[in-house]
């Protein structure tokens, strides 16, 4: 995206995971600075970082979760400014629908019919770690032969 950009006459620089961190601090503060007015940046930018005045924001892929999304938008909404955002959403991310919108209205922002296409029930995940089996007619015992005390 960086070197697409370049070669059609927009200054941009990147941070991503190929990048070291040297790299990616001198992208930032070119960046920060507005020598180069676009920034292009992966999941490895997701937090931590205090980049002033975003006015825009594009997300070529929905993030992981919700509060990612959240997270990225408001880079564009520090210290009380306001900015734009936009969001490639696709039929994968499909699961995000319902806390998508629930976002939205929370935040008094338009929702657009489009992603209400897609349906808004969002599915509860149960715990698959540390779950416990109070079930004893279910339970099992783990048995050890002497073979595996050699491996």
């Amino acid at each position: 995206m960086e070197n697409f950009l370049n070669r059609r006459g927009w200054k941009a620089i990147s941070i991503h995971g190929d990048k070291n961190q040297n790299q990616r601090n001198v992208a930032l503060q070119q960046f920060i600075s507005g020598k180069s007015p676009l920034l292009i940046a992966t999941d490895v930018a997701a937090r931590g970082l205090d980049i002033p005045k975003v006015e825009y924001v594009i997300n070529y892929s929905f993030p992981l979760t919700v509060e990612d999304y959240v997270h990225r938008i408001g880079r564009t909404g520090r210290a009380g400014a306001t900015g734009i955002s936009h969001t490639f959403f696709q039929k994968f991310d499909k699961a995000h629908t319902g806390g998508l919108v629930a976002i939205l209205k929370q935040a008094k922002q338009h929702v657009p019919e489009e992603l209400l296409a897609f349906g808004v029930a969002t599915k509860k995940k149960e715990p698959t770690v540390g779950r416990i089996n109070l079930d004893a007619t279910q339970s099992k015992h783990i048995t050890f032969d002497d073979s595996d005390e050699d491996a």
